[in-house]
């Protein structure tokens, strides 16, 4: 009995102070992440030190409500905005993303060009020219080389949207790696950022599936 209370309080402060440990159910951070990967963070990198700008992190993007259902983003009310069910009773939803954004950065993102409806294989679109717009990063007026990137950003101004937002003192901005298929902080509404205290982890491993099994970059 011993050993099986030390062992589940070490498995509690192990996951609850230490690592954090996240499944990746969508495609949003192909190819860096496989939808169906599982993969490790560390919460001291963020106890400890700083987020930095490229890290793949886990952070809290808002809650389930477990009385109606609704999926929402925390608001300063601190409840559900259908029934007002309090947050603390609801489930947590957790996201991964990479940070693009630190806190006072200016981000872009501005189209800047067509590529061939070919080089898009991560999403079904169509193109009566062959053609399609895309979009370049830009934080504080520089152009961003995003090597992990697995095809050209679209940006059309719609359903691909342009940006142009500074980021607030203590948040951060967080996009997904598959830019033509994540729903990230593009589409977050008035206020797309993620505050310093719902940021959990820094992710460093994919350890499932074994084929995949790598450190995160």
């Amino acid at each position: 009995m011993k050993i099986l209370l030390i062992a589940g309080v070490a498995a509690f402060l192990l996951n609850n102070f230490v690592i954090a440990n996240s499944t990746i159910p969508t495609g949003s951070m192909e190819d860096t992440i496989m939808a169906g990967s599982r993969v490790f963070g560390s919460r001291l990198s963020y106890h400890f030190g700083e987020v930095k700008r490229g890290d793949v992190a886990i952070f809290v993007y808002g809650y389930q409500c477990r009385n109606c259902g609704n999926r929402y983003r925390e608001t300063d009310e601190g409840k559900c905005p259908l029934c007002g069910q309090e947050d603390s009773k609801n489930q947590v939803i957790y996201y991964v993303k990479r940070v693009i954004g630190l806190p006072g950065d200016h981000i872009q993102i501005k189209r800047s060009g067509e590529v061939d409806l070919s080089k898009i294989h991560k999403i079904n679109v169509s193109s009566s020219s062959g053609k399609l717009p895309v979009g370049t990063l830009y934080i504080n007026g520089v152009e961003q080389e995003e090597n992990y990137l697995p095809e050209p950003m679209l940006c059309d101004g719609n359903q691909f949207p342009e940006v142009d937002v500074t980021v607030p003192e203590d948040c951060y901005y967080m996009l997904g790696d598959n830019r033509n298929n994540s729903a990230d902080a593009r589409y977050w509404g008035e206020y797309p950022f993620v505050k310093k205290e719902k940021m959990l982890a820094k992710v460093y491993l994919r350890y499932w599936p074994l084929s995949d099994f790598g450190i995160i970059h």
